[in-house]
């Protein structure tokens, strides 16, 4: 319990916000990027899966490649705030924030290059399946996602979970500065709430937000603990 203490009164507040601040711009760079490449109105004489991915066709290079760039230097920058958020359980829980770290430093590692950087791959692939033969190109493409995306998608996904869960764990049983019910700005919660905006229609902004959805909840995390961080502070005190 001393030791408990001891940690809580050490936490540098200061450092904490910082690096929240500095993933709340990471996530903003990685945002655009999923804009960029998001952004168009699909085919809707097309149908299933070859309709969802119709306006990749009318990417640009340049827009495919900006977007590339953007995620796999944004995502990993986004990451850092979440360094802060294990920090934060770390004196209440070493078993969450232990299982929190070791998802956080997967999702690290493979977010940027891993699942960004794979999947405008795979819009390029298509793209120019299509211009080469229409015939098998959504075919083609889905068996390259799955030869070099998917293996990189699964250990990402478990990564994601994992560090997810010891996230809604420890600050819904209280094992964490911040008041039990901050458990809503989460990755889950704010994708989830995003991915409302699909019922608005087919329109270029609801595609663009629609593939930025998991960057979004990204920034729903980070914003609303920033945010609350004075309170998790003066939580803190009183505890100690």
């Amino acid at each position: 319990m001393k030791e408990r203490v001891t940690l809580k009164k050490n936490i540098d507040w200061d450092k904490i916000s910082l690096l929240m601040k500095i993933g709340l711009v990471g996530a903003f760079i990685n945002l655009a990027g999923d804009m960029i490449i998001g952004w168009g109105i699909r085919n809707e004489h097309l149908t299933g899966l070859e309709g969802f991915v119709s306006h990749y066709l009318t990417v640009s290079d340049g827009r495919l490649f900006c977007s590339a760039i953007l995620g796999l230097v944004g995502a990993p920058i986004s990451t850092v705030a979440h360094f802060g958020v294990y920090k934060l359980i770390e004196p209440f829980s070493q078993k969450y924030s232990k299982l929190y770290r070791n998802g956080l430093f997967g999702c690290l590692v493979l977010g940027g290059p891993g699942v960004h950087m794979s999947s405008v791959a795979t819009a390029f692939f298509y793209k120019y399946m299509t211009l080469t033969n229409p015939d098998v190109a959504l075919a083609a493409s889905i068996r390259f996602a799955c030869y070099f995306s998917l293996p990189l998608y699964i250990p990402f996904l478990v990564f994601w979970i994992i560090e997810t869960y010891a996230h809604l764990k420890a600050f819904s049983t209280g094992l964490s500065p911040y008041p039990r019910w901050c458990w809503i700005f989460s990755l889950p919660v704010g994708t989830l709430i995003f991915s409302f905006v699909r019922l608005l229609g087919n329109h270029a902004i609801v595609n663009a937000i629609m593939v930025g959805c998991l960057t979004l909840g990204n920034i729903w995390k980070i914003a609303g603990l920033l945010i609350m961080l004075k309170k998790a502070e003066e939580n803190c005190l009183k505890v100690s």
